[in-house]
Order: structure tokens, then sequence, then C-alpha cells
């Protein structure tokens, strides 16, 4: 029987130890199954589904020990883990269609395979993608086995976002994502990408329209007509604003590129204040037949940088906040309705600009900021990056490259954004100038105004870069006010703050005299919201509204122990009975002048440290003054070295005491030194970056602590 027990016991033991080292966590996304059109490239003459459920997951050398998953899913570990599921196809789709499998994100290294067979390869796939699966290695008789292996690969020098990462937002690894499955015809539209040339008030003027047709039937015979109709319909709710026939060969390639323009009028344009958007529906027509459908959504502005922005002929100056998102925490709730929860939220707050800094955004997002009024702007998440690495060129073309794929990828889901370059660059560096003029070259034909955010003012124009963000921490107004007085006009015209932090880390005090308070922080925001309008800056973006958990634990955010970072106005529970909150609605919303509490303001010297300090005195004057002979003795080997190796050599020791309780003393000393040290820079951003250089989460951690 005690056998029978210690087997049963060693199954189980061994059986938690395998599952244990696989801890996967399936998150909540698209719980209706709803498809957007928009978003999945859904139509009349597709198939699009999605393949979130019934994943197993394993180690790729251990196919026999796995769990089962729903996906979004993330996992805890440095494994290299492999998803798996099985996919029915008939012989008529195999045959007929072409069958393509989608990811909206990933992260964020992967390797696709289909029935054994590797497909694909992705190291940026925190990117939306899609790929073809290859009709000869897909099966009827059987289920087609999909595998994606996953590795999460972030290191200091070869990736981006690198391993250093300042108040970037926590996103685990894993499939983060939906993924689906669309089936199309042999002949089908593969992308629609449209650029608009408009008059100055965006009522009027044209677009160039670029079609990728994607073409997998036979080759035409000779003398054989291979000829499409491209038939183009744009339409808003109330009425079609276009409709144009264009007829394109497709020759014998498998892609063909078909380019036209359209005049277009009564154009009623998009703003914050009347997001107006249209529905523009792509028809491919052979041989009087509709093989292809896609749909895309476009709105009409004119953005413009003159003496000051304009938006449509209208002065223009941006209201936003930075929008940081814990992607991978949603364990109850869809991520969808937190995203459309937290938009809408800022949205009425009278914010008309999203920043989505650090991060690569979901699709959905960028397509609700179109649909309810807020310009978005992405950027690669390039931040504080060594100035060497820029003149390194297999690093910046790998900076041009994803930079491309960013641009590209997301001008799928909505046009109403910026680009930036990447955020925290050093001001006033040949080097950087040299490195963002070439990156902004590389992506000026997608004719998306770019920008670059600065860890401080930048005095000279930069060649193909249109704004400049400047980042500011907690720096006093008066400092900031005469920083700008003295701004270059030809950088103030495009100058906007990119970032504007302050720490509230010591929660509702009495008021805004104690320093990184909430009070002190709705001032802060209050002063400077009139400092920019009293000179006439661009816009600003508050950093940041809604809370978030970050990497690594931080000191300019104050201390929390999960890395909670104390520098959004709203916590974790949206409430908005928050000062804060009511200052920054007040000045969006020109209401009615929120009062701040003035307080007492309290001393930034602990009185701690005074009395720490004062017992140290003390104990050292007893200690010297408790004996003749110890005083004596410590008074000569202080004032000349060769009296302390003198006294050793003649074995004139000092008592087990006196030596005790100077060691305490000398300790106890420098302990409070050290600690005096860390608490007059506990929130000094530049050491938390000078710490963040090891990338170590225990290291910044202890550190924080102390």
């Amino acid at each position: 029987m005690d056998k029978l027990l210690r087997i049963i016991t060693l199954i189980l033991l061994g059986t938690v130890s395998i599952f244990s080292q696989i801890k996967v966590t399936s998150l909540i996304s698209n719980k209706n199954n709803s498809i957007d059109n928009f978003i999945f490239g859904n139509s009349s003459t597709r198939t699009v589904f999605l393949i979130n459920d019934n994943w197993k997951v394993y180690k790729e050398n251990s196919s026999s020990k796995f769990s089962k998953t729903n996906l979004p899913a993330v996992f805890v570990g440095d494994d290299e883990l492999v998803f798996e599921r099985k996919l029915e196809l008939t012989q008529s789709q195999i045959d007929n269609s072409i069958v393509k499998i989608g990811f909206l994100g990933i992260n964020n290294v992967a390797e696709i395979f289909i029935n054994g067979n590797n497909i694909f390869n992705n190291s940026n796939a925190i990117l939306p993608f899609e790929i073809i699966l290859p009709k000869d290695f897909l099966r009827a008789d059987k289920s087609n086995i999909i595998s994606v292996k996953v590795k999460y690969k972030i290191d200091s020098e070869n990736t981006i976002p690198i391993k250093q990462r300042f108040l970037f937002p926590e996103i685990g690894k894993g499939i983060i994502r939906d993924v689906y499955v669309k089936i199309l015809p042999k002949v089908n539209i593969s992308r629609i990408d449209c650029i608009n040339k408009l008059n100055s008030n965006a009522t009027s003027g044209k677009i160039n329209f670029n079609i990728k047709i994607e073409n997998y039937l036979p080759k035409p015979k000779f003398g054989q007509s291979n000829d499409v109709i491209i038939n183009v319909n744009i339409f808003s709710p109330n009425q079609q604003l276009l409709k144009f026939d264009f007829t394109q060969s497709l020759g014998t390639k498998e892609i063909t590129d078909a380019n036209f323009e359209v005049q277009v009028s009564n154009i009623i344009p998009w703003s914050p204040e009347n997001p107006n958007s249209y529905s523009c529906e792509i028809n491919l027509i052979k041989d009087g037949v509709l093989v292809d459908k896609q749909l895309k959504q476009i709105s009409f502005y004119k953005f413009e940088k003159n003496n000051s922005l304009t938006l449509n002929g209208n002065s223009f100056s941006f209201k936003g906040t930075t929008y940081l998102l814990n992607e991978t925490k949603n364990e109850y709730e869809d991520i969808y309705d937190i995203i459309k929860k937290d938009l809408l939220l800022i949205k009425q707050t009278g914010f008309n600009s999203v920043r989505f800094s650090k991060s690569f955004p979901h699709p959905f997002a960028i397509k609700l900021c179109n649909e309810i009024g807020l310009f978005a702007l992405i950027e690669t998440p390039l931040n504080s990056i060594p100035e060497n690495f820029f003149e390194n060129n297999e690093f910046k073309l790998k900076v041009i490259s994803l930079e491309k794929d960013f641009i590209s990828t997301y001008l799928n889901f909505s046009n109403t954004f910026l680009f930036g370059i990447g955020s925290s660059f050093l001001p006033n560096s040949d080097i950087t100038e040299k490195f963002i003029s070439q990156v902004t070259k590389e992506i000026n034909y997608y004719n998306i105004l770019n920008y670059a955010s600065f860890v401080g003012l930048q005095k000279n124009t930069i060649s193909n870069l249109d704004f400049y963000g400047v980042e500011i921490f907690s720096s006093p107004i008066e400092s900031i006010k005469n920083s700008f007085t003295e701004i270059n006009p030809s950088i103030k015209n495009t100058l906007f703050v990119s970032e504007l932090t302050y720490s509230n880390y010591k929660g509702t005090t009495s008021g805004y005299l104690v320093k990184n308070s909430v009070e002190a922080q709705a001032k802060y925001y209050d002063d400077f919201i009139n400092l920019t309008e009293e000179l006439n800056i661009n816009g600003f973006f508050i950093n940041t509204l809604l809370n978030y958990k970050g990497v690594y634990e931080s000191f300019f955010s104050g201390y929390t122990g999960d890395s909670n970072y104390k520098i959004s106005v709203l916590s974790k529970y949206r409430n908005t009975n928050n000062l804060s909150y009511k200052v920054l609605e007040s000045n969006l919303n020109n209401g009615s002048k929120v009062a701040i509490p003035i307080g007492i303001r309290k001393e930034e010297n602990p009185i701690e440290f005074i009395l720490i300090a004062l017992f140290l005195a003390i104990m050292m004057a007893i200690l010297i003054n408790s004996k003749r002979k110890f005083r004596e003795d410590a008074s000569r080997a202080l004032l000349k070295s060769y009296n302390f190796f003198a006294d050793i050599r003649d074995h004139r020791i000092i008592s087990s005491f006196h030596t005790t309780l100077l060691m305490l003393l000398v300790s106890a000393t420098f302990s409070l030194l050290f600690t005096i040290l860390l608490y007059y820079y506990k929130d000094n951003f530049l050491l938390e970056k000078i710490i963040l250089s090891f990338a170590s989460t225990r290291l910044s951690s202890s550190i924080s602590f102390l």
C-alpha cells in the first residue's frame, strides 16, 4: 500500500512539474466572434472566420505534454512554445480559392507551419499580418495542422524595442490578438492604398489609388483577354460621393498594381468635432462577373503647417493624452470593450488626439479613433536609443524596414493619423539629426505627416521632418517658459509638447505645495495649459490620463512594488472624481475654473534623517570619550596612518566592545549617507535610465525599493 502511494505521489508530482513550467493564460477578445469588415477584410465575395478556440500549447520537443487554451493567450517563462490547432477545409476551397491565415498580433517572434512545413517567419509579428497557405501543403481528406512557434526575443541591440524600456507598458508573451482564416477568390484585391490631394478647406480634390490585385488563375492563352474592371464606389450613410470604372490588364504576373486618379467634390471633411468618414467599395469584375469586393474606410482632411497648424483651413492645436494599454492583462473583460471604453472616456474628457507611444497599437483602437474623432499619433517603439546605434547601417536598415511595414499596416485601418519616428531622441545632435533625416526620407512617399519626439528642445530644423515633439518631466513652469521664448521661429511653428509627465505618487494631500501630490499634479497641468495658450504652442499630450503597469519598477513615478506607474490622472478604477481630471476637463471644455487648495509645504528633508544623524553623532561622542586610551589611540591613528599600523604591530589592540560599537556606527553612517543620496535622487529620471541600462528587473526593483 505504501509503495502504491509513493508511485501515485511521484506521478502527480511529475505531472505538476511538467505543467508548472507551461503557465499559459487565456485572454478575452472578441467574445461575440464579430467580424469587422474593415479590420478583417470581409465582404460578400469572401469567407472570413475566427479560429481563436481549441488550441493546444506545448514545448517544441515535448508535443505529448500539452495544455489546451483559447486565443489570445500569453505565457510566462523564456521557453519557445508551440500553439497548434486543426483546420478543416474542403477540396473545393483548396482547388478554387486562396486560403490565408491572419494574425492581428504575436509578441514577438513567430514561425508558422502548416502540416509540418515551415511557410513563414516573422521577427516583428506584433504587427498585424496575413500569409497564404500553399495549396500543395493543404489536405481535404483529413485535418490540416496549423502550428505557430512563438518565442519572445528582446535584447539591448538587435530588437525594437530594445530591452531597456523607460516607462513602457507591460505586454505579455504569446499570441496576443485574434487569429482568423480568410478564403478568397483566385482573382482578388489584396490591398487598397489611396492618397488624398485636397484643396485648402478639404471640400474637393483628387484621390490617387493604388490597388494590388492577386491573380492565381491559369495564364491566359495567346490572344485571350485578361482584363478586369475595377469599379470604385465611395459613399457615406447619406449620399454617394463617387462612382468610377477603371480597366486594368492583369498580364501574366501574380500581383498587379492598378494606379489611377479620380476627382472628388462636395466632400464633408473629417475633424475631431465632425468625424465624417466614407466607405470605399472596390468591386473587381472579370468577364462581366463580380469576382471580388473589398471595403475600405476613407476620411478626407487637410492638415497643414504654416505660421500655425490648420485643419481644413481652421486653426488647430493638439489637445491630447498618451494611451499606454496593458493589453495582455484582460483576463476578465473583452479587450475590444476595454479599448472602446477608454477611448470614449478620452473623447468625453475633451481631448482631440491620442498618442500611442511605446507600443504597437491594436488595429481596433486606430479604427475607433477615426470613428469617434480622435487624431491618432502612432509611432515605432524606438525610445532612448544610444547614438552609436544610429551610425550602424544594419540597425538603420532594420528601423527603416520596420517603419515602412508599420505605416503600410496601419493605413489599412485608418488614414487619420500622424506617424512618429520614435521618442526620447537627444536634441541638437548631428548623429541623431542625420539618422532622422534618412529615415523620414525613406518613408515620405506614403504622404503621411511625421514627427519625432525629443527629450529636450531641438534648435535646428531637420530635413524631411514635419513636426518636433518635446518631452517634459516635471520641469518647473518658469524654466519651461524661459526655454520656449528662445525657440527658433522655424521650429516653433511645428513644435508641440509630445509628453507632459508629472508624478503623483504621494496621492491626495492638503494642497499643491506638497510636491508629487494629486493637487500638485492638477496645479502643474493647469499652469502648463495656460502657458501653451500664452506662448501659442501647437498643443500638448498629457502623459497619461489612464493608469497602466510597466516592465520595471520606476524611481520617477514612485515605488509601488508591482510596477504600477503613478503618473496617470486616473487610477485603474477610472474614478473621475479626481482633482487633476476635473482641472483637465475644465480646461479642455472651457469650463469654470477649478479651485486647487494650496495646503502646507512639507520639507523635503525628512526629520528621521536629522534625528538619526544626531543620534549617531551623540553615540560617536560617547564612544570617543568613554576611555582615555581609546581616544588617544584613535586620534593618533586618524592623524597619521603610520600609527595605525604601528599599533597593530605592537599589539596595542582596542577592546572588542569598542571595535564592535565603532563598526556599527561607521556602518550606520555610511548607510545613512547612501539612503540620503537615494532619497535625493528618488525621482530623477536620468538616474533611472542609468539603472535601466543594466536591463535587470531585480536591480531596478531593489534600488527603487531602497
